[in-house]
């Protein structure tokens, strides 16, 4: 029992810490590719942070549907990223979608990757998967 309460209090603490030495390293990649990777990584270990916080069920009726959205944001990112080296943008409606090319952007990548990362890892780790 004390070890399950030593991994509760501890692994959040060493996945923060991974996340904050990892930052600086992807946000020098470029504005898009660094905020995406951030926003993975940022996904992936919030997902799998649910286990420690009590989410311990193994089957989601409907958890496999995620995938759905998750890949709609990646469909999305991936146009953006398109726009972003200069090919498409020329439907008016899809314009909404284009990133600036600064910080302001690079935290756009980063919240929409780690929304489509969580979907993901939940969806693969709580229903049938992918």
């Amino acid at each position: 029992m004390f070890l399950r309460k030593l991994t509760v209090i501890l692994l959040p603490l060493a996945m923060l810490a991974v996340l904050c030495l990892l930052m600086p390293l992807f946000f020098s990649l470029s504005w898009f590719f660094g905020g995406l990777f951030i926003g993975l990584l940022l996904g992936v270990l919030l997902a799998l942070l649910l286990p420690l916080a009590g989410a311990t069920r193994l089957r989601e009726p409907f958890a496999w549907l995620l995938w759905i959205p998750a890949t709609v944001i990646l469909l999305i990112l991936l146009y953006q990223y398109l726009c972003s080296i200069g090919v498409g943008g020329g439907l008016p409606v899809l314009r909404l979608l284009v990133l600036p090319a600064d910080a302001h952007g690079s935290f756009f990548a980063a919240a929409e990757s780690a929304f489509a990362a969580f979907m993901l890892t939940f969806s693969i780790r709580t229903g049938r998967g992918i």
